[in-house]
């Protein structure tokens, strides 16, 4: 969810990942709108599930092992 939030705060012209999503959309039509576009949709979903993977890691590697599921 944090990472869809960092996506939608570049639409307020805050810092975000989603510059070259809105950038993309702007020039909507012409030359290399829509690669800019999905490069910027790819890397948001790709760092969010790594960033995901490296959550559950530390949960795993911090719950004892007594009480994991």
């Amino acid at each position: 969810m944090v990472m869809g939030i960092a996506a939608i705060a570049a639409y307020v012209l805050g810092p975000g990942l989603g510059g070259l999503i809105f950038s993309g959309l702007s020039r909507l039509g012409g030359a290399n709108a829509l690669n800019s576009t999905l490069v910027g949709t790819i890397a948001i979903v790709l760092l969010a599930l790594v960033l995901d993977l490296l959550l559950v890691l530390t949960g795993r590697l911090t719950t004892p092992r007594g009480i994991r599921v």
